[in-house]
């Protein structure tokens, strides 16, 4: 019951945290470029948040009866950094052999707004992920592989994930999002899946910081 009560606090806010920014433009049509910032303040304080509910109501779920230690979910996350970069540059390369676009217009939003207001980077590299990983992975992926089986679960929180990115690149985002999924199995912390996912997207961002000029 307190897995539920926790769950479903944090699918509300999630779902009102990223849709504020959305609300508050259409509210208000003049802010422009200020929405970038509302929405670096929105997604950061709502990780705090779903993070301060995530430990405040903890009752472990079926995957986390027994945790790996720290030093060890520390190396599955930068392994699963590895597997998730290796995974992705693989299923790109198919997708140019067959005269697909590689290009994804998420990413490209993302770091041309970054480009102009940096900040915007702290939603992309810290309050994005966090998110994501406590409602896809422990929420979504920890809940029901109680009742469906951790592959069913799996397999259910990717393709939300995947959809929930809605640029094209379907098996991409859920190549990631089985991946994070047998991260989050295998140790039992969603720390783990965290570590990945957070320096999976500084990967990303990583060469538009390079070419900035001090």
């Amino acid at each position: 019951m307190a897995n539920r009560r926790q769950s479903l606090t944090i699918l509300i806010l999630y779902f009102i945290i990223y849709a504020l920014p959305s609300v508050l433009l259409v509210l208000w049509k003049n802010l422009g470029a200020q929405i970038f910032l509302i929405q670096t303040i929105d997604y950061l304080v709502g990780a705090v948040l779903l993070l301060w509910v995530m430990h405040r109501l903890n009752r472990p779920n079926s995957l986390e009866q027994h945790p790996s230690s720290w030093p060890t979910t520390v190396l599955w996350g930068l392994i699963g950094l590895i597997l998730v970069v290796a995974g992705q540059y693989l299923i790109l390369m198919i997708t140019q052999s067959l005269g697909q676009s590689t290009a994804s217009a998420n990413t490209t939003t993302l770091l041309t707004v970054g480009q102009q207001y940096p900040f915007f980077f702290l939603a992309v590299l810290v309050g994005g992920p966090l998110m994501e990983e406590i409602v896809f992975r422990k929420v979504l992926f920890g809940n029901l592989a109680s009742m469906t089986g951790p592959l069913g679960a799996a397999l259910v929180s990717s393709a939300l994930f995947s959809f929930a990115h809605a640029d094209g690149h379907f098996i991409l985002y859920a190549f990631i999002g089985l991946l994070f999924c047998w991260l989050y199995r295998k140790t039992g912390r969603i720390q783990t899946t965290m570590i990945a996912h957070v320096l999976m997207n500084g990967i990303v961002i990583l060469p538009t910081l390079m070419s900035w000029h001090f």
